[in-house]
Formats: structure tokens, sequence, C-alpha cells
């Protein structure tokens, strides 16, 4: 397996690190203000971390010559949608994240930049998974057409068909 592929599943991996304390921080804000902000950012984070396993799956089970077909074509289209759809509320996550730490930055009377880091935390956070997200997305279609590119190659090869040059 190419290094690639082993950074991308290692990338994988982290993102599904990070939604899942995400999905549990936000299932906790669920019980204790029920709003649609927090359920939308818990569908967000499980549909990143649904797209994180199935990136997982692809490169272990189809690498690297199995093409995506059947159900596992339908899941992947429809999370691989889903999740470019919801790109925007992980930007919405972070432009609402800036707006609050401007805010208490004004209260403080201080700078942005003069705000702790341990209160930039979180805004550090959901950047980093905006650019992961970025690069799984862009990482998975690179995946599929690399599956089926080498798949057609197998495909119609005359000695993986059993036809040998004399």
């Amino acid at each position: 397996m190419p290094l690639r592929w082993k950074i991308f599943r290692i990338i994988c991996i982290v993102q599904l690190l990070a939604a899942s304390v995400n999905v549990l921080e936000k299932i906790f804000y669920v019980f204790i203000n029920f709003s649609f902000s927090n359920i939308a950012g818990l569908l967000l984070f499980i549909a990143i971390m649904l797209l994180c396993i199935l990136g997982i799956n692809l490169v272990n089970n189809n690498y690297p010559e199995e093409p995506v077909e059947g159900r596992q074509k339908k899941t992947f289209n429809k999370l691989f949608l889903l999740n470019f759809i919801l790109l925007t509320f992980l930007f919405g996550f972070i432009i609402a994240e800036i707006r609050s730490l401007n805010q208490f930055a004004g209260n403080l009377g201080t700078t942005f930049f003069g705000i702790p880091f341990s209160l930039l935390l979180m805004l550090l956070v959901y950047i980093a998974m905006l650019i992961l997200q970025l690069i799984i997305l862009y990482g998975l279609y690179q995946l599929r057409l690399e599956l089926y590119s080498n798949f057609m190659k197998r495909k119609f090869d005359p000695i993986a068909i059993g036809f040998e040059k004399t």
C-alpha cells in the first residue's frame, strides 16, 4: 500500500477521534439546551464520523483493485454529498467561535490575539477539522478514481485474463 493511503488512513483516524469527542459534547449540549444549532452540530459530527469510517474501510477492504459498487457506492455517494453540504455548518461553527471570542476580547478590553490560548483551542480544533475534512473528501474522490482505474487495468490486462503473448 502506498504511503499516501497510509497517511490518508491516519488522517481519517485523527478526524474520527476529533469528531467523536465533538459528538459527545453535542449530545451533552442537546440534553442541556435543545436547539437547532446543537442538533445540526450533532448530525454534522456523526456524518463526519461515518465518512471517516467509510474511508478507512475503503482503503482496508477495496484497495488496490476492488471498485466501489452496489450498496457501497450508494452509501459512498450519500455520505460524500452530505459531508460536502455539511461543510457549511463547520464554517458556521468557526465563524460563531470567532465572533464569540471577539466579543469576549472586547469585554476584557484586549485584542483577539490577547485572549489566552486555552480559549482559542476550540477555534483551532474546528479549523483543523475543516482542513482534515477537505483532505478526506479530496482523498476519497482520488481513492475512488484510483480503485476504478486499477480495476479497469486489471480487467482488460491480457495477462490477467489468460491471454499471454507468444
